[in-house]
């Protein structure tokens, strides 16, 4: 039987990193929409909002914003965890799920360039 104190506690710096590794596709596709929804309701430049690149800067202007800031976080994150344990084990999964996500990312972006062409 295992004993649960002999099982280490994961920290809190910890949960950030998996939960900030699992949102690096959908955090920016959500401030994306969120944006586009703010700018095509207030429509600052008066733009006709029915087509569907009204605002395309602005939206992934913030949508790249996004993912360059969560990115720069989730390093400064598993280095502190890495500094810590001194060992990869104690950053594998979210390591993981962050080059899954942007592996999938990527390919989502080559594929969606061949079907629009």
């Amino acid at each position: 039987m295992s004993d649960v104190a002999a099982v280490p506690r994961k920290s809190s710096l910890y949960a950030a990193a998996v939960l900030l590794s699992s949102l690096v596709i959908g955090l920016p596709i959500f401030v994306g929409k969120l944006v586009e929804a703010v700018l095509d309701t207030i429509n600052p430049a008066n733009v006709d909002t029915s087509q569907g690149l009204a605002y395309l800067t602005e939206i992934l202007g913030f949508s790249f914003a996004t993912v360059g800031v969560l990115l720069v976080v989730i390093v400064v994150i598993l280095a502190i965890l890495y500094r810590r344990a001194k060992t990869l084990d104690a950053i594998a999964l979210p390591l993981l799920i962050l080059a899954v996500q942007v592996v999938l990312g990527i390919v989502t972006l080559l594929l969606t360039g061949l079907a629009d062409n």
